[in-house]
């Protein structure tokens, strides 16, 4: 518990349950999960670690304390030219061996060797990734993760942290990614009594304003791409790392046995040593063209994981549980529960996914609860260890706005298109989709609380005196806000409609839509269930749900129409139309650049090589990289920027 109880009848209490299912374990007909079991125990050592039951069993682990993250102010945002994804996960040795057999079984289809004998493993350092970039060996920006495409710009902070260099050895023009730290060491210097875990500490000193404490944060690189370099191997990336004077990871190359071992020595010895925090080891395909080859798997490559480290499990009691309305009127659970530390971090809430799973765990307010962080970093109500009230009361109607809730599968959902989390949603969908800059959370829930926004035709009737009048706004501000909105106008018939907020209708799916001939507004309004399920890749349930998604908007669209915004359809005259286009390596001038003329000369962009592409454009057309070798496979032409801008008709 977060709150240790150390009173007689609270060890009773926990001496009883450990006896009750040890009991039932070695009986055949356990209560509870292992985790839970072992978390009672925890708590048992830990308020009377001489107690008779433990004659048998080993010291206690040992526990850390916690702390508060710091409180930084906002940075302006950064693009990265090159997102920064995460990796798939193994968590113990059956599913690491099910990951290389499934690499394996795809890989020996194309010919390729098998990734069991020739795998990259170092460690994953548990920090804040950093993208750090720089122009004839200059640094020029260092943007935070985000979500992997837009970032935090901490420049003036990365050149204070120790193993970033403000000039490389080479004049290279090239993107290094890594990862902040906090070390141990440092820790003690730089912070003297701060005893939460370091991560906490590093991510808020990296993004502080006047940048003190970032003389003790360190940058360790892992990645680099774009200085026009083929390599052939992961471990080529880490020598050439290593060879501009940079602080990496330990790493090897070796077999899957090689692997396993090492994950053992660092459980049993070395992570414990390490003067700075690891959650796992990152494992890869050492040779590159294998990983092109291999794909992705759910948008992250499928040659790569990371193989984390077991996670930690606490009991702990159900203060309450709140039912919260969120942007697509979906009503989610939430436990909260006595605070308690897992694995370095406090955590008090707890999201239970759905009404379904509140009433598979029957769970209720003084419950006694088995919370984890899977992989190390979501919070997770794994089951009720021991019940002491009723089990909570599903709700009927919506928290925000009071609306009747319906049961739509595992879920409850508040259809009220006036809800105001619900209002707040759809405007960050619009904004979002359009990644226009400053349209942050609070600002629109401002205008949503003010009533002078209700659905995005709103956002183009506002006018600057009204945003300069909310709390902390200001006429600069106000206009800012209003520039960077209009900016993006006239807006693409793909973007129109992945801003309107359908469910199964993202970019990308609008995208694919409108390349299927259903090119202007008109026609899209008026097509079928039947003709959008023809389409290669949509299928009848997200066409069901945009035919569905279009009717309810319809009203909206005319009011989008009425104050301006109209989308522009791709012209079906334009010198790429029924063209296909995908841009890879480092390119002259920004890729967005090159995929806005793609779009405005009726062209298609592809975000990787597909048999439909119809050019693959990179620096050089007759490199022997894996995507070029893939596309020339295909028969997809590979050009250069010259040969691109050609097809543009804007040479020169």
């Amino acid at each position: 518990m977060a709150e240790k109880d150390a009173s007689p009848d609270r060890v009773a209490e926990l001496a009883a349950l450990v006896v009750k299912y040890k009991d039932a374990y070695y009986n055949g007909q356990p209560l509870v999960s292992d985790a839970a079991f072992d978390a009672l125990e925890d708590e048992l050592r830990a308020l009377a670690p001489d107690h008779p039951l433990f004659a048998a069993i080993g010291a206690p682990v040992p526990s850390s304390a916690a702390g508060a993250g710091e409180v930084v102010t906002a940075w302006e945002k950064g693009r990265h030219a090159i997102p920064m994804g995460s990796l798939n996960k193994a968590v113990d040795e059956k599913e690491l061996r099910e990951w290389v057999e499934r690499c394996e079984e795809l890989g020996g289809k194309s010919g390729l060797d098998p990734i069991s004998r020739n795998l990259l493993v170092t460690e994953k350092l548990d920090g804040l990734s950093l993208a750090v970039n720089y122009e004839q060996g200059k640094l020029v920006e260092a943007i935070t993760r985000g979500d992997g495409h837009v970032g935090e710009r901490i420049t003036s902070n990365a050149r204070r942290m120790k193993g970033v260099p403000r000039k490389l050895p080479e004049p290279l023009t090239v993107s290094i990614r890594g990862e902040i730290i906090l070390k141990l060491s440092d820790m003690k210097k730089g912070f003297p009594g701060y005893e939460s875990p370091p991560r906490n500490k590093a991510a808020g000193t990296s993004k502080r304003y006047d940048g003190q404490g970032c003389e003790w944060l360190s940058v360790m690189f892992y990645d680099l791409e774009g200085e026009g370099a083929e390599y052939a191997t992961e471990k080529a990336k880490y020598d050439r790392l290593v060879g501009l004077g940079l602080l990496v990871p330990p790493y090897r190359v070796t077999d899957l046995d090689g692997v396993l071992a090492t994950y053992e020595a660092y459980r049993a010895k070395k992570r414990a040593a390490l003067d700075y925090e690891i959650d796992g080891l990152v494992v890869r395909a050492n040779d590159l063209r294998v990983q092109h080859l291999l794909g992705e798997l759910g948008g992250r490559p499928r040659a790569a994981v990371a193989f984390k480290f077991p996670s930690m499990a606490r009991v702990t009691r159900v203060r309450g549980l709140g039912w919260e309305t969120g942007p697509t009127g979906r009503v989610t659970p939430v436990a909260f529960v006595e605070p308690v530390e897992i694995g370095g971090a406090i955590v008090q809430n707890v999201v239970l996914h759905n009404a379904s799973n509140v009433e598979r765990l029957g769970i209720g307010v003084g419950d006694e609860v088995l919370v984890s962080r899977r992989n190390d970093v979501i919070p997770y109500l794994e089951e009720v260890v021991v019940k002491h009230g009723p089990a909570a009361t599903v709700p009927t109607t919506c928290a925000t706005c009071g609306a009747e809730l319906a049961k739509r599968g595992e879920y409850l959902v508040c259809a009220n298109l006036a809800c105001r989390a619900i209002v707040e949603g759809r405007i960050h969908r619009w904004v979002g989709t359009q990644d226009i800059m400053e349209w942050g959370d609070k600002l629109v829930a401002q205008l949503v609380l003010a009533r002078l926004v209700r659905e995005p035709a709103d956002l183009y009737r506002l006018e600057a005196s009204q945003i300069a009048a909310l709390e902390r706004r200001g006429d600069i501000i106000a206009k800012k806000v209003l520039d960077n909105l209009r900016a993006k106008l006239p807006l693409t018939l793909p973007v129109f409609l992945a801003s309107l907020g359908i469910d199964d209708f993202a970019t990308e799916t609008a995208k694919l839509v409108v390349s299927n001939g259903f090119d202007t507004l008109e026609k899209v309004q008026a097509a079928t269930e039947e003709e959008l399920a023809a389409i290669k890749g949509l299928g009848a349930i997200r066409a069901k749900a945009i035919v569905a998604g279009l009717a309810a908007r319809r009203e909206e669209i005319g009011r989008l129409l009425e104050v301006g915004v109209v989308p522009v359809a791709p012209s079906a005259g334009g010198v790429l139309s029924g063209k296909s286009f995908c841009f890879t390596g480092a390119l002259s001038r920004p890729r967005k650049d090159y995929e806005r003329m793609v779009e405005a000369t009726g062209g298609t962009i592809l975000s990787g090589v597909t048999k439909e592409l119809s050019y693959l454009v990179m620096k050089d057309p007759s490199s022997g990289s894996s995507k070029a070798e893939k596309a020339r496979k295909y028969g997809t032409q590979c050009i250069d920027e010259k040969a691109f801008m050609e097809l543009v008709g804007n040479a020169g």
